[in-house]
């Protein structure tokens, strides 16, 4: 977002305070060579974002927040009916919506398409940050506790940021923002300043259009690393972190066709980080077995196979990955859009998956994924967003790597257009937590009381 003067940051003020409203609801392949600009700081006024102040009193600040909360946590009125839903909550009585409160919801601009999650003013709590689409902003709503979240600041961003990830680049200990910007080919790094402060952002080339995951972990051979999904390209990026926290030039491979999500995990057990990317697209009659796949880079000192694919049929998105049955192999979950249903795919340990998978019934057309122990019996549970369904799944999971049925839960009566979900326990009372995020803002669904 560009300010070229006083009087243009007073109108922007001004639209965006209007509509920031609270809610009265309770084999081998040798990588490919280094694309041009693939890790150099692009230079200001390219991009999108620039490492100049960008008409706010921090770097990159476009409208800060006015200090107030949203709604409060509801209360739990103990003692009033058991929670609706065919879920199990530990004979916990409290309203709402197998195990969660009625929603409350926290209204603010710019279409958000992904959202992260990370104490990002060090106080303990778990902060939330958006990347908005049309508002071509990052939001930074801080957690206040007690069931309280401040109203977002708004941070600039490239043009469509469509992706967000939290991580501490430069080893200070503080939480850096990430964030892949689709319509100006950029990825941005928010340096923190400490307590939810941030230098203007520093853009990356990220050549293509339709940057659909962002991830940081250490991948070998000293530091850590960012892969970014580049849908368009068909490319896996991979940015290797210097100890300054700037990015190096990147090394790209293929990740055809059609990548949509990828999975960070140690799928082969040798200690190393691999990535598994899902690839939705139909070929028809084409050869091409990327098509309707999972595929799995296996990482090999630092570099990154070609991949090893499994097909799944239908329409791959979203996918998780955790160890779920007995044996000692990572597994994969996959979110099958066409078919509306979620596939479970145990791992052989080679980077490839057991055939078939098992499949469970959720909501129409859903995109991703989220495990968490819910019930709170130290067996993780699926949450499934279904974007047209408008819908939020809950599966329990069940000793031996399966799930129960679906339980739907009401995320979804002020709003429609869901489009990324998270969980932590933002009030620490040690019951997780959902935030849905929809096309104007997120919806809270606070986890059983105590």
């Amino acid at each position: 977002m560009s300010l070229t003067g006083n009087a243009t940051s007073r109108v922007l003020l001004g639209v965006l305070s209007a509509v920031l409203v609270l809610s009265t609801a309770c084999g081998k392949e040798d990588p490919l060579p280094p694309e041009p600009g693939g890790g150099s700081p692009l230079p200001p006024g390219t991009g999108g974002s620039n490492n100049k102040p960008d008409g706010g009193t921090d770097g990159g600040l476009v409208i800060p927040s006015d200090g107030t909360t949203y709604a409060a946590k509801p209360s739990c009125n103990l003692g009033s009916g058991t929670c609706a839903g065919a879920c199990e909550d530990g004979g916990v009585n409290c309203t709402g919506n197998c195990g969660f409160l009625a929603p409350v919801q926290y209204a603010f601009p710019g279409d958000p398409k992904a959202v992260a999650v990370g104490d990002v003013n060090d106080d303990g709590r778990a902060d939330i940050v958006t990347a908005n689409n049309d508002g071509k902003s990052v939001a930074v709503l801080l957690n206040r506790g007690t069931g309280l979240f401040q109203k977002p600041s708004l941070w600039t961003a490239g043009k469509d940021p469509t992706a967000v990830t939290l991580a501490d680049l430069d080893g200070d200990a503080k939480l850096d923002v990430l964030v892949a910007n689709s319509g100006d080919s950029t990825l941005a790094v928010y340096r923190s300043k400490g307590n939810a402060s941030f230098q203007a952002p520093v853009s990356y080339a990220a050549p293509g259009l339709n940057l659909n995951d962002l991830a940081v972990a250490d991948f070998g051979g000293g530091g850590r690393s960012v892969a970014l999904l580049r849908g368009a390209d068909q490319k896996l990026s991979v940015y290797k972190v210097n100890s300054s926290g700037s990015l190096e030039t990147a090394v790209h491979y293929p990740a055809a066709s059609t990548p949509y999500a990828m999975a960070v995990a140690d799928f082969d057990g040798d200690g190393t980080q691999d990535i598994a990317v899902s690839h939705e697209a139909t070929c028809g009659v084409s050869p091409d077995a990327t098509c309707q796949s999972v595929g799995v880079l296996l990482n090999k000192g630092g570099t990154f196979q070609e991949q090893r694919l499994t097909a799944t049929g239908g329409t791959p998105r979203g996918l998780v990955a955790a160890k779920l049955d007995k044996d000692a192999w990572m597994d994969l979950v996959v979110a099958d859009a066409s078919r509306n249903q979620v596939l479970v795919f145990s791992g052989r340990g080679d980077g490839t998956f057991v055939t078939p998978p098992a499949a469970y019934a959720v909501g129409k057309a859903p995109s991703r994924l989220v495990l968490a122990d819910i019930n709170r019996d130290t067996v993780p549970d699926l949450l499934v967003m279904s974007t047209t369904g408008n819908q939020v799944s809950l599966l329990l999971g069940q000793p031996g790597g399966t799930f129960a049925s679906q339980v739907l839960l009401t995320a979804w009566p002020q709003d429609l257009g869901l489009q990324g979900l998270t969980v932590s326990d933002f009030d620490n009372d040690k019951a997780q937590d959902l935030a849905v995020l929809t096309r104007s803002g997120i919806q809270m669904l606070w986890g059983i009381c105590r």
